[in-house]
């Protein structure tokens, strides 16, 4: 919806007020992540502490809206970004205690809930947020992060100052931070992680953790958690099945995510996740539930790509009567030409190629006038959707257990989902082992990355890794790895990359799947409604996948959202000469990190070595040339 920014002293003394050069830096940080709102602006100071404001207008378009907000009697102001998806429940329960509101917005809703609820308000939102409230009369700061982290949060302390942002650039904007995590930069480099611990990729740079609080009280900084996803959270209804309540909690998802006073787009791939929310808004626009009668949604297009899915979602959007398919082809010389701005925006490397073609599909919509999109993300997270990444830990899960089905379940992935013994087999070792050894197993062995780093830059830095996941020969490893990859390592990787590639074209994404109450329910729920004999995301394609092509319900390979990146670098002209360009310039072979000649003899045959992370040495190089990181 926005982005924020905000200082505050931690030496309690009421200096910014009469201090014009704080004006000066929240003016700046505001001016970096301008693109996350462009409608309007505001900027708040007031004896130690300083919010600064840029507005996506979403939910009540008026100026009454705007923030930095303040309380009626202004001894609370608030700076938020995201959507309170249930604010219009919470605000009738606000009413009948007493409150009166100003505006139809859902920001003077989290205004007077923690009035009412004190720091306990974040439990009454369904939602997505990133916010700050300084409250004058205890001289306390409160921030908070969504359950899931959908929405970012930075800080840092700098001479006693406490400064955060929405993205990284608007704290490197006012501080021009030039040395690099070295220890998250290894852990990209070798495996490609980025883990959920609270650190970044620039040195001295924290994010607060999905889940969290952090609280500032006389000068002291300090951090809460007020959730986490686990096991059996959710409360079932003893009346319903699984099934009716699955499908009504995603229809209940899916509408409180068209709450707009814009309209909402949808982002479409020929996957089973996307395809369900298209066909579940379809529905709730035949049955009247929706206030838009009619849905753009988006597709990107990757022509003689084996893995393009258009044709299967051109297949699919032909069942619904309320929903027009636009097709969007990559411009592959745009984007080298816009290369650098786009890994600018992106704030640190990310795992893949596909955020950059996340970011265009982005920019397209922009030109498009849109300012909402929904998308499938979570569902493969949370109801186990990568078979190749879970099949290991669930054929060990079955061999421990005395009601398991192994050799059942063995066959089943090796006939129907085509993966070999020897693969299942390697799978089921690799879920037994230290994660971190199994890490390094894989980057020495099957990518090769290690051989190409600086053996000192790999000792000083190997044992930064430590993974959540532990092997248990009790068993029920099967949900702890979908958790480990849920709360500390992949999702949040994506839900960074989605946030920056949309927020950088003014876009709000919206993802049903992400919606708490989905994830409490996938796990409180038995894993065979999950996966089973060979079947993904069971419990989805037995009620709303009914309603899809078979070619999307029966489909069982896991393409995801892919882009054909190593035909790029191989054979398409404009990449080639961009990448050569890279790898020969004096600051790629200046590095003390890698071996700069040994990269690029790699680089000259890049279908020889499928398995080589090319993406992330590209985008590291990148990323440190434009954000001018010094320490590499």
């Amino acid at each position: 919806m926005c982005g924020i920014n905000g200082m505050l002293s931690l030496k309690n003394k009421d200096e910014f007020l009469h201090n014009g050069s704080f004006q000066t830096t929240l003016r700046l940080m505001n001016n970096t992540i301008a693109h996350r709102g462009p409608d309007s602006e505001g900027i708040f100071v007031k004896n130690a502490v300083g919010l600064g404001f840029r507005r996506l207008s979403i939910i009540d378009l008026s100026t009454s809206a705007n923030q930095p907000m303040l309380s009626e009697n202004e001894d609370v102001v608030l700076v938020f970004n995201g959507e309170i998806y249930n604010y219009i429940e919470v605000k009738q329960t606000l009413i009948a205690k007493g409150y009166t509101f100003r505006t139809d917005s859902d920001t003077e809703v989290i205004l007077n809930s923690y009035l009412e609820y004190g720091d306990d308000c974040v439990n009454h939102f369904n939602g997505m947020w990133a916010f700050a409230i300084y409250d004058f009369r205890k001289k306390r700061l409160f921030c908070s992060r969504d359950r899931m982290g959908v929405k970012p949060f930075y800080y840092c302390i700098v001479d006693q100052v406490l400064y955060f942002s929405s993205e990284l650039k608007g704290l490197h904007a006012v501080h021009k931070f030039e040395n690099a995590n070295l220890s998250k930069v290894y852990e990209y480099l070798a495996y490609g992680y980025r883990n959920n611990d609270g650190e970044t990729f620039f040195e001295d740079c924290f994010e607060l953790l999905p889940g969290n609080n952090l609280i500032v009280e006389q000068g002291i900084v300090s951090h809460h958690k007020y959730w986490v996803l686990k096991e059996n959270l959710f409360q079932h209804d003893p009346t319903a099945s699984f099934y009716e309540e699955y499908v009504a909690l995603f229809e209940s998802a899916v509408k409180l995510r068209y709450r707009s006073d814009v309209p909402v787009a949808l982002l479409l791939s020929g996957g089973l996740d996307s395809s369900s929310i298209a066909k579940v808004t379809d529905n709730l626009i035949q049955r009247g539930e929706l206030n838009q009668n009619e849905i753009h949604a988006f597709i990107a297009s990757f022509p003689n790509y084996e893995d393009d899915e258009t044709p299967v979602a051109r297949e699919f959007i032909k069942t619904c009567q309320h929903i027009r398919l636009h097709e969007m082809v990559i411009d592959t010389q745009k984007t080298i030409d816009d290369f650098e701005k786009t890994i600018y925006a992106l704030d640190h490397p990310v795992f893949s190629f596909n955020a950059v073609a996340h970011h265009n599909i982005m920019k397209a919509c922009m030109e498009r006038g849109i300012k909402v999109v929904l998308n499938g993300q979570g569902s493969d997270e949370a109801y186990a959707g990568y078979d190749r990444y879970i099949s290991g830990v669930h054929l060990v899960d079955q061999l421990l257990s005395r009601s398991g089905n192994f050799l059942k379940e063995f066959s089943a992935l090796n006939t129907f989902n085509h993966y070999s013994k020897k693969f299942l087999l390697g799978q089921m070792f690799k879920s037994v082992i230290n994660q971190s050894f199994s890490a390094y197993l894989r980057a020495r062995f099957q990518e090769k990355s290690l051989a190409y780093l600086n053996n000192d830059f790999t000792k000083d830095h190997y044992h930064h890794y430590q993974p959540a996941y532990q092997f248990s020969l009790q068993g029920n490893n099967f949900s702890n790895y979908l958790l480990k990859q849920i709360n500390h390592e992949g999702l949040n990787q994506i839900l960074h990359y989605e946030d920056v590639s949309s927020m950088s074209q003014s876009i709000e994404i919206r993802s049903p799947f992400m919606d708490y109450r989905m994830m409490e329910f996938a796990f409180s729920i038995p894993n065979e409604l999950k996966f089973k004999n060979g079947v993904t995301k069971r419990i989805q394609r037995e009620t709303f996948g009914t309603m899809l092509p078979d070619s999307i319900t029966q489909n069982r390979k896991k393409i995801g959202f892919k882009t054909p990146f190593l035909d790029y670098i191989s054979s398409d002209p404009a990449y080639k000469s961009y990448v050569s360009d890279l790898i020969h310039s004096t600051h790629f072979s200046t590095k003390k990190i890698w071996k700069a000649d040994k990269i690029r003899e790699v680089f000259k045959k890049p279908m020889e070595s499928p398995n080589f992370p090319f993406w992330r040495v590209i985008n590291l190089e990148t990323w440190s040339k434009v954000y001018n990181i010094s320490n590499l």
